[in-house]
């Protein structure tokens, strides 16, 4: 993970790994995107630190660490970062990519279900691109709440169902559709079925009740 050349090379093997029924236009897709993770991640870092202020000291938890992108941008801003995901091969590459990058973020696997740590153990935590991928929204924010501290604060990113393009497809309108018709959607489109990407559509208000209901589920 060296080189540019490189990091291409270990993305595309993913992809084609992991999303084995996608067109090969959809898997160009993902690596064009997976490959702007590195900018992405900055910007992201850069909005948390404006929300929160500095980010040095800070033991932070990347809930659904993919690449390590993010994890890595964080602790170069002087935040301890772990990272935590459910595939190995994922895991594998983001610890690649802080040895090569010489940063202190660590990863680790863990059952999609309970996270390995203990109550109160991070200052804040991060999730980016992950809720619409978990089958079970509440018990994912409750065990993020339950290692979180005390006033500790939650970033938290998703693709909007409201908005008319769906970001993973790049299909206009498919999140407004009942499940059934947006399958068939993305079958006669040629796309990735959202079987494989786990993939839910969740509006502001509903990512809102999920994490009201984690709470309230705490005491």
């Amino acid at each position: 993970l060296g080189t540019m050349a490189s990091v291409e090379a270990d993305t595309r093997a993913y992809i084609e790994g992991r999303f084995t029924r996608a067109s090969a236009a959809e898997r160009e897709k993902l690596v064009r995107d997976w490959l702007k993770k590195d900018e992405t991640a900055i910007g992201i870092t850069a909005d948390f630190e404006r929300r929160v202020g500095p980010l040095s000291g800070l033991n932070i938890l990347d809930a659904g660490s993919g690449n390590g992108g993010t994890s890595i941008a964080l602790a170069a801003r002087g935040a301890a970062v772990t990272g935590v995901d459910i595939e190995e091969e994922l895991i594998a590459i983001a610890r690649a990519q802080a040895t090569e990058r010489n940063s202190g973020a660590r990863f680790t696997l863990y059952d999609g279900a309970t996270l390995p740590f203990p109550d109160a153990s991070f200052d804040a935590a991060v999730s980016v691109s992950v809720v619409e991928h978990v089958d079970d929204p509440v018990r994912y924010f409750s065990e993020i709440l339950r290692v979180l501290k005390p006033n500790g604060h939650l970033y938290l990113a998703f693709p909007n169902r409201l908005w008319p393009k769906e970001t993973h497809t790049g299909l206009w309108g498919l999140s407004y559709l009942p499940r059934p018709l947006a399958r068939f959607y993305v079958r006669i489109a040629g796309r990735n079925p959202l079987e494989d990407n786990n993939l839910h559509f969740y509006s502001y208000w509903k990512a809102r009740r999920f994490i009201r209901a984690s709470a309230s589920g705490r005491h």
